[in-house]
């Protein structure tokens, strides 16, 4: 048995990962729990999938009480909105779709618990870093899925026991100093993943899809903090006449109902050459 403290969650999964031998890489948290078949059938499909480095399963929510309870993973999660039909459904996601989305500064993994990886995967982008606190798995995920393909498997589930004191339910996701961790976070995986991208994919990721996405993180951050209706429509005016992504996206959704940073992703997939970032299976 190998114990984590005094070295901290992520230098604790990185020295039990540094420590490992086997083909796959499963992080068992110590409070949650998953289906009695979760670990065959994520086995059964990296085995079947040779193309993906990662497989992942459906998410229940438990409370301290182990009560199962809605907590916006099957609904309002970017896997839920980015999936559509296709969350009940196995399917692949291409690379580098899922790590485009998490250039929104949000999780599409909610939880470790989800995803068993190839080792090799760790050797080919790095571990995890600790220097972004709770949300430094969030950078890890961007670096892998830059790269690794994923196999989603509807059948089985995986828990996330939620706390009322755990770091990641304080969040802000609207903060500067979140904005910051966010940017920082995307840099350092570009600049990691740089090695083993076409150079052509390297400059789209650094000078127009980073920026992009910056743009619409703002646009979504100036909207909610705007009050009123008037001073959110003069935010938009500004920023549409300023050439900004973040508002053309608003104009051009704003009246068909559709998330917008799934919407973004598909754009950047597509003009990675990636038609069909979502392959039923």
């Amino acid at each position: 048995m190998i114990t984590q403290a005094p070295l901290g969650m992520y230098d604790g999964w990185n020295d039990c990962i540094r420590r490992a031998r086997g083909k796959y890489i499963y992080i068992a948290t110590s409070d949650d729990t998953m289906a009695l078949d979760c670990l065959e059938k994520l086995v059964a499909a990296l085995e079947n999938h040779p193309e993906c480095d990662i497989a992942h399963c459906n998410l229940k929510v438990i409370d301290s009480s182990s009560r199962e309870f809605d907590h916006g993973w099957s609904t309002i999660s970017l896997f839920a909105l980015s999936s559509g039909r296709l969350i009940g459904l196995p399917h692949v996601r291409m690379a580098p779709f899922d790590a485009l989305l998490l250039f929104s500064g949000r999780t599409i993994y909610w939880s470790i618990t989800q995803l068993l990886m190839r080792r090799e995967l760790f050797e080919r982008t790095g571990l995890f870093e600790s220097k972004w606190g709770s949300i430094g798995d969030v950078n890890w995920q961007m670096r892998a899925c830059l790269v690794a393909n994923t196999v989603h498997v509807a059948g089985t589930w995986a828990g996330w026991r939620v706390h009322p004191d755990q770091a990641t339910g304080t969040i802000n996701y609207y903060s500067p100093e979140h904005e910051r961790k966010t940017q920082e976070m995307i840099d350092h995986a570009i600049g990691s993943i740089k090695p083993l991208l076409p150079n052509r994919a390297f400059a789209r990721l650094q000078e127009k899809w980073s920026r992009e996405a910056q743009s619409l993180r703002r646009f979504l951050r100036g909207i909610e903090q705007n009050p009123s209706l008037r001073a959110r429509r003069l935010f938009f005016f500004r920023e549409l006449l300023k050439g900004e992504f973040g508002a053309a996206l608003h104009l051009r959704l704003r009246s068909a109902g559709t998330a917008y940073w799934p919407e973004a992703a598909k754009k950047w997939a597509f003009e990675s050459g990636v038609k069909n970032p979502l392959a039923p299976l």
